[in-house]
């Protein structure tokens, strides 16, 4: 059954469904009760309060999958870490503001798009911590400090209709009457470019950004592996973010203290062999000078 919720062809209008329980509860229970439904399936909890979405201005969801997605996208964003960054706006008519910024907008998106994107693992080498955000799927942000970044990524719970939801979401996404800007599949982009091995997702686990029902990490980075979007994605959403990243990973003065520890203090043997290398080194150094300098005795 949780599977056929997410399944497109199953679906059918939401008007209908609301219809059927208002035949039986009231206006108010109803709305509650659908609240309740929404957010045990997309949260596991009763977190909604409200329907996320206004009724009276015409914008209910088509039907339940799109009800999904507006429940998914419009949860209350985390907040904002300090920071003199300013908070992009995750919409694609933003670009010329975006444009002005990196002096060309479509040259930084080619830029952006024509190389691959850093992993969790690449990153945390380049002294970029991760965080949880809120579980709104558009709410990723990056803040980059003196000697390391943040990197703030939705929630999500890992489990075996995952598969079955993102993939319906794509189709829904790419539907030709569908009016959307893609937030879902640039999501999906994102988080696959950042998950390529297990150790990542080990990573994004240990930082409370990702929960897993599957068996083990290696199943987690096939799933996301498995998600085809069809080489479609809405380059403008996430390209502040993206830019910030290059920025900070491309700054030896921001970075240089993490190569420093990724290079010599990964592990206890290569810590005690760089002690003993500049032990050596001192040792070198002071019999030099005493050869030099010999102590005269009085």
């Amino acid at each position: 059954m949780y599977r056929d919720c997410f399944m497109l062809e199953n679906q059918i209008p939401l008007w209908i469904i609301r219809f059927l329980i208002g035949l039986k509860y009231d206006k108010d229970d109803e709305e509650a009760l659908f609240c309740k439904f929404l957010s045990f399936m997309n949260f596991g909890d009763d977190r909604l309060t409200q329907i996320p979405w206004d009724n009276d201005n015409g914008n209910e969801p088509l039907h339940l999958l799109e009800a999904h997605r507006t429940t998914l996208l419009r949860q209350e964003k985390a907040t904002e870490f300090i920071g003199d960054q300013p908070h992009f706006l995750p919409r694609i008519l933003d670009f010329r503001w975006k444009s002005w910024r990196h002096k060309s907008s479509s040259q930084s998106v080619f830029k952006m798009e024509s190389r691959p994107f850093y992993s969790v693992t690449d990153l945390k080498a380049k002294g970029i911590h991760f965080w949880p955000s809120s579980n709104c799927l558009t709410d990723i942000r990056f803040h980059s400090y003196s000697f390391y970044g943040l990197l703030q990524l939705p929630i999500w719970f890992v489990t075996n209709n995952s598969m079955v939801f993102f993939s319906n979401m794509v189709a829904f996404e790419m539907s030709p009457e569908t009016d959307t800007d893609c937030e879902v599949i640039s999501y999906v982009n994102f988080m696959k470019s950042l998950v390529e091995t297990p150790r990542d997702v080990k990573e994004l686990r240990e930082k409370g950004i990702l929960f897993s029902c599957l068996g083990s990490d290696e199943e987690v980075v096939k799933m996301y592996k498995q998600i085809d979007t069809f080489g479609v994605n809405n380059c403008g959403l996430f390209l502040d973010v993206k830019t910030r990243i290059e920025e900070h990973c491309s700054s030896k003065a921001k970075t240089w203290m993490a190569d420093l520890i990724h290079t010599y203090f990964r592990s206890p043997w290569t810590a005690i062999a760089l002690f003993a290398a500049t032990l050596l080194l001192c040792l070198t150094f002071l019999q030099t000078y005493y050869t030099i300098h010999p102590v005269k005795n009085n």
